[in-house]
């Protein structure tokens, strides 16, 4: 399995997760998490072409259901 553009460029911390690390955990399409960045319902960031969301942020999504 690859690594995530995030944790390859940004040294493996583990305050930020990709839309498909967010996607995957929720069981949810990335379409769905990319409209959610859209909507500002998650604190994210964009690195180039990429998108960083703050785990903070989905730590709160989880606990607050979508």
């Amino acid at each position: 399995m690859k690594k995530s553009f995030i944790k390859e460029h940004l040294g493996g911390k583990n305050d930020l997760i990709t839309v498909a690390e967010l996607s995957d955990a929720l069981l949810i399409s990335k379409k769905t998490v990319y409209r959610m960045i859209k909507n500002n319902k998650v604190d994210s960031i964009k690195l180039g072409g990429y998108y960083a969301i703050k785990t903070s942020s989905a730590k709160k999504l989880i606990k607050g259901g979508i």
